[in-house]
């Protein structure tokens, strides 16, 4: 891509950078990863009193993500911002979110991950036309996509997204994908063609509160080489 600033190469590097460094971990712990997000499975029978939730394995999931990424990293500082994904780290260079998306098989929407807008920076305040029903929307992400931090000066916001897909009847794990959301400053890269309609209801006269990203339209990285977005890190339909 010609002409493009010097400033957006140097996000999507450390995009690049951060991403492999979490892909190595998770498939170097795919089989802890898998083990214990599937532990729950041992006391069945006395959590079964809280069947009535949709979801049975969400907490789960960001617990395990939790123990081994923290375990893996410890120089990786955990920041305690209230607005951000399920979990923040704070390095030198960059402010890092990482959150855990939980989906049943059949509803895995195989090329879409669904974003809340504290879990992203793509998107100020932007207009657009979802294809599918040709819905007006409103969309602003609650992360900056650079913060000033008292240490290390202004560092941009990066968003990775782990993408837990497990069994309709016993909520064993089927596969995991490791995704990288564009940084909101990149979207005069990417566009706003990667964002759809979201999950939640519309207000009329305000922003909604998620967005869908469709991966096939950024997962091809455009600044750099070497890499894609979206990874899986372990995959069992057996």
């Amino acid at each position: 891509m010609n002409n493009v600033d010097d400033g957006l190469i140097k996000i999507e590097e450390l995009e690049k950078k951060y991403f492999l460094e979490i892909l190595e971990v998770l498939t170097k712990k795919k089989k802890e990863l898998s083990e214990r997000f599937n532990s729950h499975l041992g006391i069945k029978r006395d959590t079964s009193r809280i069947s009535y939730k949709t979801n049975l394995v969400d907490a789960g999931a960001e617990r395990v993500l939790m123990s081994i990424l923290c375990r893996e990293n410890p120089n990786w500082d955990i920041n305690s911002s209230p607005i951000s994904a399920d979990l923040l780290f704070e390095l030198p260079d960059a402010l890092i979110n990482i959150d855990a998306k939980t989906y049943k098989n059949k509803q895995k929407e195989e090329n879409k991950v669904n974003l809340r807008k504290n879990q992203t920076s793509y998107g100020d305040n932007i207009y657009f036309t979802s294809k599918g029903t040709g819905t007006k929307l409103t969309w602003m992400s609650a992360l900056k996509t650079t913060y000033n931090h008292d240490k290390y000066g202004e560092i941009p916001c990066l968003t990775y997204i782990v993408k837990f897909i497990y069994s309709n009847s016993d909520q064993r794990l089927l596969e995991v994908q490791l995704i990288s959301i564009p940084n909101g400053q990149l979207i005069s890269v990417y566009g706003k063609d990667i964002l759809g309609r979201g999950k939640s209801s519309l207000t009329i006269g305000k922003p909604v509160s998620d967005i869908r990203f469709i991966i096939s339209k950024f997962s091809n990285p455009k600044l750099t080489s070497g890499w894609d977005r979206k990874e899986i890190v372990y995959k069992n339909y057996s």
